[in-house]
């Protein structure tokens, strides 16, 4: 990893990196394509608990953990002040993926999502479908019957985590099904929302407020239509009549 600034932003904006006239910075904050950046070179590797959990839960934890181990330095990327989470969260995936994707490139971690991922990885997914590197989708089977997947991040950016109980996929289908539709929700340029429709594998589903079973706190339920309508309380009946004595003929 470069010691400062300069031959990073070389990658990116070669005009900026001349224009720093060789300065040894390790951190700087500019505009991107109209999003407020802040570039930040850091020599030594990284140790953090928060990144050891993020490797133990990665799908690709043998070669995530053999990058994390192998690195001498890292890169922080952010964006700051920013007025629109999504153009800011394309432009950030755009720029990540131009890092993962060069010589110095061994894996990437983002914090706010508990992801931890291979650098290859992360540069297809930006490439080919960018919302699906905004948040991080976990899976896992409840029981012999039941599987759960479960949104991380999409609260960081302001929005909130999405939870699918499914009874008809599996672990893996689950993961599969809900990234793809969250990620169907952002490129419209909006968030999963109570009330509205998310359709996974096909089949409209509710989202209603409900509890995380993961911990996270007040999330959105994605409902599948019989649950949904068993939850909708009947409408309330007038009780008939009874005749009365008076009532007699």
């Amino acid at each position: 990893m470069p010691a400062s600034i300069g031959p990073i932003l070389d990658q990116l904006m070669p005009d900026a990196s001349s224009a720093l006239g060789g300065l040894p910075l390790s951190q700087l904050s500019m505009d991107v394509n109209g999003v407020p950046m802040t570039f930040q070179v850091v020599a030594g590797p990284l140790a953090a608990r928060e990144l050891e959990y993020a490797v133990s839960q990665s799908l690709l934890r043998d070669r995530v953990r053999a990058a994390v181990q192998a690195h001498r330095g890292y890169l922080v990327l952010s964006a700051d002040d920013v007025t629109d989470v999504f153009r800011a969260s394309a432009l950030l995936s755009d720029v990540t993926a131009t890092y993962a994707a060069s010589d110095a490139g061994l894996a990437v971690w983002l914090p706010e999502m508990d992801l931890a991922t291979t650098d290859v990885i992360y540069a297809g997914e930006a490439s080919q479908r960018p919302a699906l590197t905004w948040f991080n989708t976990m899976a896992a089977a409840v029981d012999q019957a039941t599987s759960i997947a479960h949104t991380i991040g999409l609260a960081h950016l302001g929005g909130q985590e999405v939870q699918l109980r499914s009874g008809a996929l599996g672990p893996a289908d689950a993961y599969r099904e809900l990234r793809s539709s969250v990620a169907t929700v952002l490129e419209s340029g909006t968030f999963p929302t109570p009330g509205s429709t998310l359709t996974v594998a096909g089949v409209p589903h509710m989202l209603t407020a409900g509890e995380s079973e993961i911990g996270m706190g007040r999330v959105l339920d994605a409902v599948p239509p019989a649950r949904a309508k068993a939850a909708t309380p009947a409408p309330e009946q007038e009780a008939p009549r009874r005749k009365g004595w008076f009532g007699r003929r």
